[in-house]
């Protein structure tokens, strides 16, 4: 079940970075993360008002999931969009999908988590069909700064922390709802001050329509957010991490269902089939 909502978690993902990419064409990246992050976080608190379990929190548990969501999707997001300015969207979405990997390293000396045979050649399959698919054509640009790169690696980097802090608080804490509803709270500690800043050179702005595609998009992510919770309490992190960073299949998926005029490269197509045969590998691990 844990690996269904992993699976579940990076279809809404999917399908809610394509809504939320149509809301920013007549808004701002600023603001579309404060409406993402702004629907998460009311969510996830009136779900665990109306399920009863605020008494479940204790000051250890809050402390590690508040962390957690300091450095994601706060931080990582805000690193993940500057990669993207320095070495575009296709390179940087590639190498901060290494996440996995990170993920893996980090969950078996900290958490004492077993990393079977099948599920480290899955996540190796994962990223390196993810790769394929988000890998740039050869008429892109080459040559780019090396600081992108960094960004990018570095967005990686902090998800799998996040990820780490996020499974080590659901132990002391088994309540997905309370355990995303704090980290979030932690992600809107560090995304305030940022968005105040901002604003002064970029104000704040939606019109109608735009906040109306941003918020069906939060909505979306508020689904997604839940089942990478619900996935994480059932299911150990180097199985869940590497089935919820399968978000850009989906994603291609979804644009060629919708936007059937982009054209699909061979690269992509073998892309996703090692990426299936990666989610096989660590079904069966």
């Amino acid at each position: 079940m844990g690996s269904v909502l992993a699976l579940l978690s990076a279809i809404l993902f999917a399908a809610a970075a394509l809504v939320i990419r149509r809301g920013m064409l007549r808004s701002t990246a600023t603001t579309a993360t404060l409406i993402s992050i702004s629907t998460n976080l009311i969510a996830t608190w009136l779900l665990s008002i109306l399920l009863g379990s605020l008494g479940r929190i204790t000051m250890p548990a809050a402390a590690t999931l508040l962390l957690a969501g300091v450095f994601a999707p706060a931080l990582a997001r805000f690193t993940y969009y500057e990669s993207m300015t320095l070495i575009g969207v296709a390179r940087a979405s590639t190498i901060s999908n290494t996440t996995p990997l990170f993920a893996a390293v980090l969950a078996v000396p900290v958490l004492g988590e077993r990393l079977s045979w099948q599920v480290a050649a899955g996540t190796v399959l994962v990223v390196v069909g993810i790769a394929l698919t988000a890998r740039p054509d050869q008429a892109a640009t080459s040559a780019r700064p090396w600081a992108g790169v960094l960004l990018a690696l570095n967005t990686a980097v902090m998800a799998s922390v996040s990820f780490m802090l996020r499974k080590l608080g659901l132990r002391m804490l088994p309540d997905p709802a309370v355990a995303s509803a704090l980290t979030l709270t932690g992600s809107m500690l560090v995304l305030l001050p940022f968005v105040i800043y901002r604003s002064r050179r970029e104000p704040l702005r939606a019109g109608r329509q735009a906040f109306t595609l941003l918020f069906i998009g939060s909505v979306l992510t508020t689904g997604a957010f839940l089942s990478y919770f619900f996935a994480l309490n059932l299911s150990e992190l180097v199985r869940v991490t590497p089935l919820a960073n399968t978000t850009p299949i989906f994603a291609l998926v979804l644009l060629y269902l919708f936007r059937q005029e982009e054209t699909i490269r061979a690269g992509t197509v073998a892309g996703a089939v090692i990426t299936v045969a990666g989610i096989l590998f660590v079904l069966i691990g």
